[in-house]
C-alpha cells in the first residue's frame, strides 16, 4: 500500500518536531543539572568545603531539571485537554 506523497510529508514534519521539542527538554534538565552543580561548586571555592555543595547542587538541578520535564511531558498536555479554547 503506497502513500500519498504528502502524507508522508506530513510524518515527516510531525516526527522532526516532536522529537526537537523532546531534544529540548533533556538539554533543560542538563542544563539545570550543570547550572547547580556549578553554582555548588563556586560555593564550596568561596566557603571552602569539599566538594559536597557541588554534589547537593546537582541533585537539586536533578530534582528541577525532572520537574521541568514531568510538568512538559505530563502535566501541561492535561491542562490543554481541560481548558477549551
Amino acid at each position: 500500500m503506497k502513500q500519498r506523497p504528502e502524507q508522508s510529508d506530513d510524518q515527516l514534519k510531525e516526527v522532526v518536531r516532536a522529537s526537537g521539542q523532546f531534544m529540548g527538554h533533556g538539554m533543560t534538565w542538563a542544563l539545570a543539572v550543570l547550572f547547580f552543580m556549578g553554582l555548588g561548586f563556586w560555593a564550596d571555592g568561596k566557603i571552602g568545603t569539599g566538594p559536597i555543595l557541588m554534589v547537593i547542587g546537582a541533585f537539586i538541578g536533578g530534582g528541577a531539571g525532572f520537574y521541568s520535564l514531568y510538568f512538559h511531558i505530563v502535566i501541561d498536555p492535561r491542562q490543554r485537554e481541560d481548558d477549551p479554547q
